[in-house]
């Protein structure tokens, strides 16, 4: 028996990123597929991400960078882009914060909540990761955050994909297909210029940039560097699932976004899964994981 879903509900759906642009290079296929299927889906960003940039000064990049999420927001139809105010690379998993990020789940309620894994290389990521995972619990403690009223739904978490082996690789509780999703997902990728076509790119010492009069190379500039390094790794390295999932079918799969349940969460029942993923989607034939509250 459910306990998640309410007859003639929309599915809500909240993804959490420490930086402006981390939820949309992440998940932002399946946040697509999400949009198209009918669900109401919103994204947070825990720090307005003014450091990162090799020119633009703090107060200056905070604003482009509220500008460009709100303008990839648009273009992923998703209803809000949530940017708090914390520093670029200070953020810490502290008391006000985890009350922010319960005040933030409470107000919308949603059945699905996504954020990153601790195993990370930078601390804003770590925070956010810990963050999540402080609040999950406590979200539904009446005496918590007295000033949200809580809503009833306990949300089924989901940690995205990363390549990180300490101390130990993602495991592929959930995989899916991005393919027809690429064309606008790198549309919107291409909306946060500060970082693809200015920071990484010098972050990283690549020198050939496309400019913006040529907007169908920036999109391949993206995907080479940002998305098929990430998304057709996934697909490889769990092509053994897509198969059993998709058979031959799967050899035409060339980008999937990968996803792990966390323990944190609320645990979903198999009628929950149909709900939750209302597209076709790899799901682990032992999704469920086996840790229990005591």
């Amino acid at each position: 028996m459910s306990n998640l879903i309410q007859p003639g509900e929309t599915l809500r759906v909240l993804v959490f990123g420490a930086h402006p642009d981390d939820c949309d290079v992440s998940m932002g296929g399946t946040v697509l597929r999400y949009v198209q299927a009918g669900a109401r889906v919103q994204f947070v960003s825990l720090t307005n991400g003014n450091k990162g940039h090799q020119s633009i000064l703090p107060v200056a990049l905070a604003k482009r960078r509220q500008d460009e999420a709100e303008a990839a927001a648009a273009i992923f139809g998703v209803e809000k882009y949530t940017i708090l105010s914390h520093e670029d690379c200070e953020l810490t998993a502290d008391l006000a914060t985890r009350r922010q990020v319960t005040t933030l789940i409470r107000a919308f309620a949603p059945h699905l909540v996504f954020s990153p894994r601790l195993c990370d290389y930078h601390p804003d990521h770590r925070a956010t990761a810990q963050l999540i995972q402080d609040a999950s619990y406590i979200v539904n403690v009446p005496h918590w955050c007295q000033n949200a009223p809580i809503r009833g739904v306990t949300p089924v978490i989901y940690f995205v994909r990363d390549s990180f082996r300490y101390p130990r690789e993602l495991r592929p509780d959930v995989l899916v297909p991005i393919d027809e999703q690429l064309d606008i997902l790198l549309t919107a990728l291409c909306c946060h210029e500060s970082q693809f076509f200015e920071w990484l790119p010098h972050d990283k010492g690549i020198r050939e940039v496309p400019d913006a009069d040529h907007p169908e190379e920036r999109k391949a500039f993206i995907r080479k560097y940002w998305l098929d390094v990430r998304k057709q790794y996934d697909r490889n390295r769990f092509f053994s699932c897509l198969q059993e999932r998709f058979g031959e079918a799967a050899k035409a799969i060339g980008h999937v976004d990968a996803f792990e349940l966390s323990e944190y969460g609320n645990q979903p029942t198999e009628e929950d899964m149909e709900f939750l993923f209302p597209f076709p989607v790899y799901r682990r034939e032992t999704w469920k994981t086996t840790g229990q509250r005591s």
